[in-house]
């Protein structure tokens, strides 16, 4: 009998700290083109909920992932949703790689450090604000939870 409880929990997605997740996929478009390599966050709207977050892959898809959980998927449920696209640019707004070369107090003197990049949004900023994306979605229990977020300016 308690083998039966267990493996009941175990195929119902709980995790060790008991984390019931459904699997929540879908995809990131931005003027029609999939968003490769953004960052999706679901905001639960009850406040005793989770958060997951995933990251898009180069057609766009994510699975969202809950902390907790032993797999991909998040907690049935009302949620806001942010994405954001970040990539580095230099001064002049050229696509920039950051540098993994340290800047030691004892280097050369007359040595000029390498320009620091800044990060800028490739999506729309509003997307990346909980208050402003005006992105939802609805997990629920038996549903498809499959999701289409189709950006635009």
């Amino acid at each position: 009998m308690a083998f039966l409880a267990l493996f009941t929990v175990l195929l119902s997605g709980c995790g060790p700290a008991g984390v019931p997740v459904v699997k929540v996929t879908g995809k990131v478009t931005f003027e029609g083109n999939p968003v490769d390599g953004a960052t999706i966050v679901f905001f639960p709207i009850d406040p005793t909920g989770r958060e997951a977050a995933g990251m898009t892959d180069e057609n766009g898809e994510f699975l969202v992932v809950t902390q907790g959980a032993t797999k991909g998927g998040c907690l049935p449920g009302n949620y806001r949703v942010v994405i954001t696209k970040l990539i580095y640019v230099d001064a002049q707004g050229n696509p920039a790689v950051p540098s993994n070369e340290p800047i030691l107090p004892y280097a050369d003197p007359n040595a000029v450090p390498p320009p620091i990049p800044i990060s800028r949004s490739v999506i729309p900023e509003k997307y990346g604000n909980v208050e402003t994306s005006g992105l939802t979605a609805e997990v629920t229990q038996r549903g498809a939870n499959s999701f289409a977020f189709e950006l635009t300016n």
